[in-house]
Formats: C-alpha cells, structure tokens, sequence
C-alpha cells in the first residue's frame, strides 16, 4: 500500500544516504582539506569551484551560488520538485520506498514511466526470443561466432526481434498505452490499420541512460538473414522520444561512469560493438555516441566524471576524419587531456580485438598513444605530398596552428623540437611562428556558447552586499549558538539585518527554533524546502565559511552594533529622500538644498559601513 511522503520517511533516507555518494555520481570530486572541489554540473566552468562537504552533508558552488542537502542537489539538477527529489535520491541509492506523490508532483522518470516500462518489457521479450526460442538460434550463433560470450550478451541485454510485426504491439497491452504514448515509445510505427513493431529481424541492443533505464533500442541486421534487407541500413535506432535524445546519448555510460572516475579517463568509440567488445577484452572505461558526431552536450556529460579521454575511433579514412573533428570539438573547452588511441590499416577497435586479441589491444591501449601532435602529424601527411615543396610548406603552416593549440607546455616543446627536426628548420622560428599564431588565436577568440546546462536551473544573482561578512557571521552564531539570541534580545530586541535576503533566513531561522528545541542545519533544510531556493544557497555558503569556535556577548553585541548602525542610516535616508520630495512638491529650494546635502553626508557614513 502506497502512503505519502512523511517527514519521518525523508529522514529516514537522509540518515541513509551519504551525499558524496549521489554527488559523486555526476560530478567528478578531488579532496582539497575537509571538503571535496569539483566543476558545478549547474553552469559551464574550467575552474572548479563546486565543493562537497561529507561533514555537513552539503553542496556549494562559489561560482553560481547553488547550495543545498543531497534532496536540493538532485532538485537542482533534474529540475524536480522537492518530493520528487526525494524519491529520485531513494531510487539512486537503492533505498526501498513505497509512496504516492501527487500526479502534479511526479518525477519526469515517473511521469514516463509508462514509457520506460514498455521499454523494459521490449527488452525482455527480445531477450526471451534470443536465448530462448527457435526464432532466435541464428542470431545467438552469429554473435557467439563473432566471439561474444552468453555472459556479455546477457549483460548488455541483446535480444532478437521477431518477424512478426505484431509481437510487440499484443505483448504491450496490458500496458494499457494511448496512441500517443504508442508514438512516443519510439518502438511502433503506425498506418492506416494501426501500429506495428518498428522492428523485425534484427538484433537488438537496449540503450540505457545514465541511470540504467531503457530508453530506446538499437536493432543490427543479422548478415545474410533475408534478402528484404538488402536496400535497409545495417542499423536502426530509436527516434528522438521524450526518453531519447541523441544529442545527449552515450552508449555504456551507466555501466562505465564508475570505472571511468576511478581511473580518471575515459575510451570514445564511435560504436556500441567496440564498446562491447572492448568490455568483454578487459578494458571497461568506453563509451560511444552511437555513429554521430561528438556534441556539446555529450562532452559536458563527460567533464563531470574525468578530465582525460582518449578517442578510439576507426582507422579509415571517416574514423580520421572523425577524430579530428572530435580533437577540435574537445580542445574548444579547454578542460580534457586528449589521447589519440591508433588503429592501422583501416580496422575499426572490434576488428582490432578480433583479430590480434584482447591482450594486444590492452597493450595499444596502456602504451601505444598518440599525442595530439602525433596524430595532426600523421592525419596531415595524408593530406600532402610532403614531396612537393609548396604542399610541403603548407603542412608545416597547418601543422603551426595545431601546435599553438596545445596548451600542455611540455608537448608543445617536445612537438616543436620535433616538427623542426623533421624539417631541418630553426627551433627558434617554429617557436616564434607559434607564439604569433597563439596571440593571433587568443584576439580572435569568442567565449563558446553557454550549453543547455547553464540555463536549467536558477543561478543566484544578488549584487554585492557590504558588510556581508558581519552578517554572515551573526547568521551562523545565531543558527548554531542558542546564547545568541539571549545575547540579541538583551542588546537590541528589535533588530533585524540590513539587507533583506539575510533578514529573510532571519525569519526562518525563527520560525525554525520556535518548532525545535536543536538547531540541526539537515533538519533546517528540509524545513527550507518550499522556501525560496536563495535562502539554501545562503545557508550552504554560511556553513561552509571559518568562524571562531566560542561565542560571546561582547562579540555579538559588536556585530548587532555595525549592522544597527547601518539600518539606523538606512532609515534615515529613506526619511530625508521622503522630505526631499515634499520640498520639492512645495518649491521649496532652501530646504532642497539642505535636505540634499543631508542626504549626502548619510551616503557618506553609509559607504563607509
């Protein structure tokens, strides 16, 4: 029986949950100190300034200003209402939970859910026919032949559609699904008679997403299975669904992200099968973007989880050219140490394991990389007839702007030396040539657009607050020490903060401790959770700043003083601009004139605070 999200089931998850281990999956986190420095997944940076604390179970970005619990985080990040956050945190850390969220309130997981469960039955079904049926027996023999064990068949889900075309379609029925959700799956298309697979005779590979939801399909033609395939392509996705979005897939992610932050480093194939078998090979770090071109959004997924990839994409002449474009794309963000990971005589990574086997390729991988100057030296020579002196001095040029494009200083001069070398050139003018083509580079310059990350959640934008020092540290003494407030009501029981934000969370905190008898920042939070999201970034930042342990009265009767101080002047000058209109409704100049240099002098004595 399903029940409503209670306060002591949010607790409970909370004490159950670790924030470094949600955070950590989609950020990649280095200890600094006590706490852990990461780039912000919330806005594009190459500085890392998001930092988790395990202490205080809190997130803070100092560039953007997000701050939150681990509830907050994935809010942040997936753009769900809080009781949606909670359940989405539950499912992530595998933390059974039987609750009804209000239908206005569903997680887009759940809105979908529909959606994902057809994919989920597909996956079975196909599964079931793969291994277990006679329609299936040539596929499973295909891909065994092709060296594939029964375990990494199973463990990538591989199935086998069917030709009948109505399999699906009657299996999917209980599902109860409307004609637009039939469309949306991606797994029909329809006619006039009504909908039928979209697949049929193929093998079928799930593709999950980052959480290990089926999202979409891709179906391979079995060779030599049926001449009606002849003029059909090899493969067949998906189409773009509300699950499904190319732009921001890749292949293998789920299963690889964990190995991926522990080694630091990431493989790019450009299709699933290489990353299958790479898998299989021992080498369980790859990812692919299923045949098209790298995107924005596909390498921004990658800065949150290493800083290192290494391409290993085919060695034709489209795999080249591929890679190429790949470095480019990377280089743009300034945030990846690439590795070009090299494969000759045309084979593709699948080929290369199939043929020379896993240890080889394991080998290629560890020790036989390419820097980037070494591909650009060797995708350019293809390009020349070196021999030819004009093209000769046109692949040095070129080969200048990609040597102004390295940014590690220790390649760049071992590349120099060898460019020079090569060319029984100068040293000092391959250096010159660079450095000008560096300046020309950086005046040119255009800042990349922002990526979709930036805008899909709220930054907090507050100008500048003087004395926000002060007031953040009376904050804390008043969100941690009880005395105080017997210290505040003694000295000034009608105090409020100058500036409106920190007199918000003022407000809060009142409300707060006239429930509880205990501050506890955790129990804050959840208590902030329907409030304005600025007051948990406050809080967040005011926990993670350095105050003094012992809190006195003299010390708080030194900050209520300043920021008294303040509100008094501040009151002063809304009065004396109200006088100032009045005179000048009366045409009064004399007390214009007066007023004005009043007004001046409280300016003065403010600027001053």
């Amino acid at each position: 029986m399903s029940q409503q999200l209670s306060k002591e089931t949010i607790q409970s998850i909370q004490s159950q949950v670790n924030i470094l281990d949600i955070v950590g999956q989609f950020v990649q986190l280095r200890k600094q100190g006590k706490s852990l420095f990461g780039r912000c997944p919330f806005h594009d940076e190459r500085t890392p300034s998001f930092t988790v604390t395990e202490e205080k179970q809190l997130f803070h970005c100092f560039s953007c200003g997000r701050g939150g619990n681990v509830f907050n985080f994935m809010q942040e990040l997936e753009s769900l209402s809080f009781p949606e956050s909670v359940v989405r945190v539950a499912e992530i850390a595998h933390i059974p939970l039987d609750v009804e969220i209000p239908s206005s309130e569903q997680a887009i997981p759940q809105k979908e859910r529909k959606l994902f469960a057809a994919h989920e039955k597909a996956s079975e079904f196909y599964s079931h026919v793969l291994f277990n049926t006679k329609g299936g027996q040539e596929a499973l023999h295909y891909l065994t032949d092709r060296g594939y064990t029964i375990d990494t068949l199973k463990e990538f889900g591989f199935g086998f559609s069917l030709k009948d075309r109505t399999q699906l379609t009657q299996l999917l029925q209980d599902l109860e699904l409307t004609e637009q959700e039939m469309e949306a799956t991606g797994l029909f298309v329809e006619s006039q008679t009504g909908f039928f697979d979209r697949f049929n005779q193929r093998i079928m590979i799930p593709l999950r997403n980052e959480h290990g939801q089926i999202v979409g399909f891709s179906g391979r033609v079995l060779p030599g299975y049926s001449d009606e395939f002849a003029s059909q392509a090899k493969y067949l996705n998906s189409p773009e669904t509300p699950l499904f979005a190319k732009r921001n897939f890749l292949f293998n992610f789920d299963l690889a992200k964990k190995n991926i932050r522990k080694e630091n480093k990431v493989i790019l194939f450009e299709g699933y099968m290489d990353v299958i078998s790479a898998w299989q090979a021992g080498v369980q770090l790859g990812v692919a973007s299923m045949g098209t071109s790298l995107t924005p959004e596909q390498i921004q997924k990658l800065r949150h989880v290493t800083d290192t990839i290494l391409i290993a994409y085919d060695g034709d002449r489209a795999g080249l050219e591929a890679t190429n474009r790949a470095i480019e794309m990377i280089q743009s963000t300034n945030a990846f140490t690439i590795g070009i990971i090299p494969f000759d005589n045309g084979l593709d990574p699948d080929e290369f394991i199939k043929q020379r086997g896993p240890q080889a390729f394991i080998d290629l991988v560890e020790h036989g990389q390419e820097t980037i100057y070494q591909f650009k030296k060797r995708f350019l020579s293809k390009k020349y007839q070196i021999q030819v002196e004009s093209q000769k001095i046109q692949y040095i040029e070129e080969m200048i702007i990609e040597l102004a494009k390295l940014t590690n200083d220790v390649e760049k001069n071992l590349a120099m030396k060898s460019l020079a070398d090569e060319f029984n050139l100068d040293y000092t003018t391959i250096q010159n040539q660079v450095k000008q083509k560096q300046v020309q580079t950086s005046q040119n310059f255009q800042a990349p657009p922002v990526t979709s990350m930036e805008s899909q959640a709220p930054v907090m934008n507050r100008p500048f607050i003087k004395n926000e020092g002060i007031q953040r540290h009376l904050m804390y003494r008043l969100m941690h020490h009880n005395e105080a407030w017997t210290y505040l009501n003694r000295i000034n029981p009608e105090f409020s903060f100058p500036d409106a934000l920190y007199e918000q969370l003022f407000l809060h905190i009142q409300a707060f401790r006239n429930e509880e008898e205990e501050f506890d920042v955790q129990e804050f939070m959840l208590f902030l959770n329907d409030k304005d999201f600025m007051n948990r970034n406050l809080v967040s930042e005011i926990e993670l700043g350095q105050f003094p342990p012992e809190c006195t009265e003299q010390e708080i009767q030194d900050l209520v003083y300043v920021l008294s101080q303040k509100n008094i002047l501040k009151e002063q000058l809304a009065q004396k601009k109200e006088e100032l209109n009045r005179a000048a409704l009366m045409n009064d100049d004399e007390a214009r004139k007066k007023l004005m240099v009043e007004i001046m002098e409280i300016q003065r004595q403010l600027r001053k605070r």
